[in-house]
């Protein structure tokens, strides 16, 4: 039997095997959903006790699967069932089973759990429309939000298990270094990736004063491998030369923050004092009356579930940084603080730019961190910058109007004649040349902005319409 269904998929056509793939995910997420039902009934009812001590012990008995993925399906057991939204999600096939472990997450920590039923159809609508990845990272996020706590112990531990090494093994160098915060690693990072683009353009130097005009067709003196290893040596090297009260060239290391976080910050040192309140820190950076801050986090969830969507403060990598480093940032020299606004809007060149070129490269870069392209995980800084309504018809050059593209996709837009545009909440989509949209599986088309400027002024106005 399965030999013949393996026969029969070999010998389909793409398109018949896309929707078969597209089909078999939706019954598994289906199926995913009915079995976390059925982990919960039975754990709630007791049915592992005729014969085992634990539902754990009959779940690997019954089943005969390890532990940890018992672990996760009591996990998404709870998720599902306490959840209603999230179970629907999953049943109906809109989320991935993947999304809902990440709201597990949320209902595991005890700091947290309290505000998943608040947030919970806000998380599912968001799963549904994002990546996993770029999910993952909001959950984190808004665990730090609301475990301040938490995520100053694990701060802390990382600046106070900082460490690093450089040993001679059997004749080679074996360099680690782990620990610290997350401005720092954004610091070495770009470091490094300066470097390493210098030794790039090196080797582009090399080829061409060696094959002139042909250079294009030979390749690279150095692997990108050999080229990183020659770049951490030219770190060491340039370090060591600097002359005593001489620093090296500074890098720019980009901490996205939106208004209501930047002013958090500094009412939690009490260098503003909103309401005529100030919050105490302690000599450790620790906030004293943590319980305030977080009701307040608490409050603002309960009236406005969505309310998270608006709030980031991270690198540009999207890690998460925290309140009191967030502070460190503000008040010194070494990072560049990018506030954005509740529509992510960084800065506008009008229609006087053709190109995407200097800050508006780098505004329009600083959301993105992968292509923007469906599954692409092509880093943003290897991507180009390409308009969405084109600046022939009027588009403009600016954040807004920009898509991160990695050669191959903004090359294959073209040819396709695919356009991109974005939903209500700024979320890019592709739309082929016959208007349909380029969606995972599962998941439903979203209010799409119109990009002619007469709908535009209908949309809004319809949108103030429902809002009045």
């Amino acid at each position: 039997m399965f030999a013949e269904y393996f026969e029969d998929c070999a010998g389909a056509p793409d398109t018949t095997l896309d929707e078969r793939l597209r089909a078999n995910e939706l019954e598994l997420r289906r199926l995913m959903a009915e079995r976390a039902v059925l982990v919960a009934v039975s754990e709630d009812r007791g049915v592992y006790t005729a014969e085992h001590r634990s539902m754990p012990a009959y779940l690997r008995a019954t089943l005969n699967c390890s532990t940890p993925t018992t672990t996760r399906d009591r996990r998404l057991a709870r998720v599902v069932t306490e959840y209603p939204a999230v179970g629907e999600a999953l049943h109906a096939g809109h989320i991935t089973v993947d999304h809902a472990h990440q709201i597990a997450r949320l209902h595991t920590n005890p700091r947290t759990r309290p505000m998943v039923a608040v947030v919970a159809p806000v998380l599912a609508e968001l799963a549904e429309h994002t990546s996993y990845d770029e999910f993952a990272e909001r959950v984190t996020a808004l665990i730090d939000d609301l475990d301040q706590d938490g995520a100053f112990d694990d701060l802390k531990d990382s600046i106070d298990g900082r460490r690093a090494r450089v040993v001679e093994v059997g004749g080679e160098v074996a360099v680690t270094a782990v620990g610290g915060d997350p401005i720092q690693a954004a610091q070495m990072t770009a470091i490094f990736d300066a470097f390493v683009e210098a030794e790039y353009q090196r080797d582009i130097a090399t080829r061409k004063a060696l094959h002139g005009d042909d250079a294009a067709a030979h390749p690279l003196p150095r692997t990108a491998s050999q080229r990183g290893f020659d770049a951490l040596f030219a770190i060491f090297s340039a370090a060591y030369a600097a002359p005593d009260g001489q620093r090296l060239p500074d890098t720019v290391v980009n901490l996205l923050i939106d208004q209501d976080r930047a002013h958090d910050a500094l009412a939690t040192a009490g260098i503003i004092l909103p309401n005529q309140q100030q919050i105490e820190v302690d000599e450790d950076g620790r906030i004293v009356d943590e319980e305030q801050l977080l009701g307040d986090l608490a409050d603002a969830l309960d009236d406005d579930p969505e309310a998270f969507l608006d709030r980031r403060c991270e690198t540009a990598n999207g890690t998460p940084v925290h309140q009191s480093v967030i502070l460190r940032a503000m008040l010194t020299g070494h990072v560049r603080r990018v506030v954005v606004d509740s529509r992510g809007v960084i800065i506008d060149y009008g229609t006087k730019q053709r190109l995407f070129a200097g800050l508006a490269r780098q505004a329009a870069m600083l959301l993105r961190r992968t292509c923007e392209s469906p599954g692409c995980d092509m880093p943003a800084t290897w991507s180009q910058v390409d308009h969405n309504l084109e600046w022939a018809d009027g588009g403009r050059t600016d954040q807004e109007n920009s898509t991160v593209q990695c050669g191959v996709h903004n090359r294959t837009k073209h040819r396709q004649r695919w356009r991109t545009r974005r939903d209500v909440r700024g979320r890019l989509y592709t739309i082929r040349a016959d208007g349909t949209v380029i969606l995972p599986v599962g998941e439903r088309v979203p209010d799409l902005v119109p990009d002619d400027p007469i709908d535009i002024v209908r949309f809004r106005f319809e949108q103030l319409r429902k809002t009045a």
